[in-house]
């Protein structure tokens, strides 16, 4: 009898950094699917998509590897990120085949896979928070229990903008009916709003994501707190467990360890799952955050996230498995193949500022064109974008509007360094060093 393995699901980790053409149009603005196939696969086969051969890589979580062997499945890397293949049994279902898993999957498992980095540089162009409260990294799920998530991206909702808040440069927001982007204006009040810009594209990865902590973690305060003593609780979302944690200090803290991993009354231990958070402090500190804890292998801090795949789901197009426990893919009399589940990873690349600055002092002589795109030098010579840009692996053409006409596209050399600089208000820089040349000739 012959071996048969089939696809299980599919993971894609699709990142905008090197998912943008020459005019910064990216794969997640095309219209149709078969658009964002052609443009995925021009792109590999130009060789400009080596996220995962360059900057990240996907490992089973250890006890994932061993139920991965249990249940006779193979990991296969691909371009784009990874396949699941499991042992199937053929079945005829009309004039359908079918498959379903050699070994039973009970539906109480789940398999989990760490996003790993391999070079730091992806940090530099993915957009994520920097200054935050919490050390928690992404977690990713195909459970859709709450009905809110759109397949195939594996990201919860944006939430709505709150004006108390105080967002990063590039971080998103629900404003009105748009999904957008925090700009960090110079001299433009935080909640106007010019200070936002609505993105295209959809199911990014985002702070709403990052979510997934241990039972023992460090909690930042923000600058403007004042706490020396409060108290902290982790409560599950039934209300059936409650962790309580107090602290206090002579002078004012700055962060402070908060420890919930203490056996339960009964001794038993916190089960993993969703819990919030609430910290309270002296001077009117008040917090509150859903938070995703787990006292196992999940969590680790060098990691970008932890994707994590059940197969007790809510069923519809976020499970692996079809009702009957067959797999999704299918082949009917006709030929034509129905396919496996792909998810969707999207993330987005950091929004900075880009500013040049020239070459031993010398000033800087831009096209009367380049001009509507930057701002007059500083004391320094240097010039810099209006508005930021994200990161991106090509260079970049900016369409150029006078009298309200966009005739005209320019040439402005990306930033390769990937390296950022902040001012006091947390504006990020991307330093452009102008050298002699064609493109943007300097004076005396």
């Amino acid at each position: 009898m012959s071996v048969i393995y089939k696809i299980l699901f599919e993971v894609q980790l699709l990142h905008e950094y090197y998912l943008q053409d020459s005019k910064g149009i990216s794969l997640f603005e095309q219209a149709t699917d078969q658009q964002r196939t052609d443009f995925l696969m021009e792109k590999l086969r130009l060789g400009q998509y080596p996220l995962l051969q360059r900057d990240w890589e996907v490992q089973p979580l250890p006890a994932t590897a061993v139920q991965m062997k249990n249940y006779h499945m193979r990991l296969l890397p691909t371009a784009t990120g990874f396949k699941v293949a499991v042992e199937v049994k053929k079945e005829l279902q009309g004039t359908t085949w079918a498959y379903t898993p050699f070994v039973p999957i009970p539906a109480t498992v789940a398999f989990q896979f760490a996003i790993v980095p391999r070079n730091a540089a992806s940090n530099a162009f993915t957009s994520m928070r920097m200054r935050r409260s919490l050390p928690a990294i992404y977690y990713f799920s195909n459970d859709n229990t709450t009905n809110t998530k759109v397949f195939p991206a594996l990201s919860v909702p944006v939430a709505a903008n709150d004006n108390t808040r105080s967002y990063e440069q590039g971080e998103l927001s629900k404003v009105g009916a748009n999904v957008a982007e925090y700009l960090n204006k110079p001299n433009v009040a935080a909640n106007d709003s010019s200070q936002w810009r609505a993105i295209k594209g959809n199911g990014f990865a985002h702070e709403g994501d990052r979510l997934l902590l241990p039972f023992s973690f460090v909690y930042n305060f923000p600058a403007t707190a004042t706490v020396k003593q409060g108290t902290a609780l982790l409560e599950s979302l039934d209300g059936s467990v409650s962790l309580p944690y107090s602290f206090s200090s002579d002078t004012v803290l700055s962060q402070v360890r908060l420890d919930f991993s203490a056996p339960l009354p009964d001794r038993s231990l916190p089960a993993d799952g969703w819990y919030n958070l609430k910290v309270n402090g002296d001077n009117n500190f008040a917090a509150q955050q859903l938070v995703y804890v787990s006292r196992r292998e999940m969590y680790n801090a060098s990691y970008i996230g932890v994707a994590d795949f059940r197969v007790d789901t809510a069923g519809g197009a976020f499970a692996m498995l079809d009702a009957d426990g067959t797999l999704k893919t299918k082949l009917p009399q006709n030929g034509i193949r129905i396919p496996h589940t792909i998810y969707e990873l999207r993330f987005r690349s950091r929004n900075s500022y880009w500013r040049y600055s020239p070459q031993y002092g010398q000033t800087l002589v831009f096209s009367s064109h380049a001009d509507t795109l930057l701002t007059a030098a500083d004391a320094n010579g240097a010039r810099t974008t209006t508005d930021p840009w994200p990161f991106s692996y090509n260079n970049r053409l900016f369409p150029v509007t006078e009298n309200n006409i966009t005739n005209y596209e320019q040439l402005l050399p990306n930033p390769r360094g990937l390296s950022l600089s902040s001012d006091a208000d947390q504006r990020l820089y991307a330093d452009v060093v102008v050298l002699l040349s064609k493109i943007f000739p300097q004076g005396p």
